[in-house]
């Protein structure tokens, strides 16, 4: 059974603690006005966590923590866009002896931290936890505790809301204070201290100085916090920008990423599309696309998410109840498979691809209704009776939710 609702209804400090406490395995999908996130859980631990548009890949946070080169980065982002096993990027680094499968692990850790770090600050938008039987990546094999985590969050949250006070906006630009130059060389700063002074010209941003200078964000922002506070720095107001728009028409992101899909450049498509909805987070066609790339990829949490992303709610698309059908049933989940196969074949008219669809479902109908014969085992008996049947009141073969979804198609069945 799913547990959703609207996010301003329900804290979602609360709603972490309810699944940790209750030690919850499955998939926690926000979808807000800004962006869509999805943590993962094994029994009330979470072992993964990732945003559909400003989600940072775990290459650049080995990069910006001086674990990996950029040689290396571009050498294993190359390797992993040709391997047909579709491994990890962490995975795949560890593999490759650039780094430690321990230093593999904190970058995943501080992945997780940020997703969770960023959902958190979310006011609006609709969650829902779907359950399903997950485990830790069996090649890094992070589980992190979600108490842990939360407490990590928290101390964020409060050192964020300091900032704010010299801080409250990334988007103003920074200049140095009059006199701070001759002052600053009385001072003994630190070496990022002195590195994002550098970087300081009245002109960038906080948000670009913390860029160039290439560290973690919120590490950063405490930095130039601590600047603003000894009066060196200033944070003035927001930039406006005049430049002329007189660049080069860019390929149309659409039309390449089909032609990496048709390639077979699986990696390169999912990074097309993916720049296309960054920049146009409503366009439905690139979601469809994007959660083709997934599906081809194997990844199909993801394929899911942008499938429902391209539907704009809309439950009666037929290519997207077809895709969701397919991607339903890679994961396992039948009942939601049979479910979106049925909407599809409700409203495709005259579909060619109808009749495999129609049957895909009397298979997978008679699979479910197969399990529902199997026989238990007496204690005691060398043999199962084969003609032994379900006392009265024993559990059922099945969970709750394939038999509710099998008498919700004996009722369709019955009135057709």
């Amino acid at each position: 059974m799913a547990i959703e609702g609207p996010i301003k209804e329900l804290s979602l400090m609360d709603l972490f603690q309810l699944l940790a406490m209750s030690r919850k395995s499955g998939v926690l999908t926000l979808d807000s006005a800004r962006d869509v996130g999805q943590v993962f859980f094994s029994n009330g631990n979470i072992i993964r966590a990732t945003l559909q548009q400003s989600h940072e890949r775990i290459g650049q946070i080995m990069l910006k923590a001086g674990k990996v080169t950029s040689h290396q980065l571009d050498r294993l982002l190359k390797d992993q866009s040709e391997s047909k096993e579709h491994k990890r990027f962490g995975a795949l680094a560890s593999d490759s002896g650039f780094v430690t499968k321990p230093a593999v692990k904190e970058a995943l850790k501080t992945q997780v931290e940020e997703v969770v770090f960023a959902i958190m600050g979310w006011q609006d938008g609709y969650f829902r936890f779907e359950e399903m039987d997950l485990s830790a990546d069996s090649d890094t094999d992070l589980l992190l505790v979600t108490e842990n985590v939360m407490m990590e969050v928290s101390r964020r949250l409060d050192e964020w809301s300091k900032i704010h006070s010299k801080l409250p906006d990334l988007d103003l630009v920074l200049s140095l204070s009059p006199g701070s130059e001759l002052a600053s060389g009385r001072l003994d700063l630190k070496p990022e201290e002195w590195l994002i002074m550098a970087n300081i010209d009245g002109k960038r941003t906080a948000r670009q100085v913390i860029d160039t200078v290439g560290g973690r964000e919120f590490e950063t922002a405490k930095v130039i916090y601590g600047l603003c506070a000894t009066g060196l720095v200033r944070a003035l107001g927001r930039k406006t920008d005049l430049r002329l728009d007189l660049q080069e028409p860019e390929q149309d992101p659409i039309k390449q990423g089909i032609t990496d899909l048709n390639d077979g450049k699986i990696e390169e498509a999912i990074d097309a599309f993916t720049k296309l909805v960054q920049n146009d987070p409503e366009q439905a066609y690139a979601h469809l696309y994007l959660g083709e790339a997934y599906y081809l990829a194997e990844s199909y949490d993801e394929a899911v998410m942008e499938y429902k992303l391209a539907s704009k709610g809309e439950e009666n698309n037929p290519e997207i109840n077809y895709c969701l059908g397919f991607t339903y049933a890679r994961l396992g989940r039948l009942e939601l498979a049979v479910e979106r196969w049925e909407k599809f074949l409700r409203f495709a008219g005259g579909d060619k691809r109808a009749e495999k669809v129609r049957e895909l479902v009397t298979l997978a109908v008679r699979w479910a209704e197969g399990l529902e014969g199997k026989t238990r085992i007496h204690p005691g008996t060398a043999e199962p009776k084969t003609d032994a049947v379900r006392p009265e009141g024993a559990p059922a073969e099945l969970s709750s939710e394939v038999i509710s979804w099998l008498e919700k198609m004996k009722k369709t069945r019955e009135t057709r």
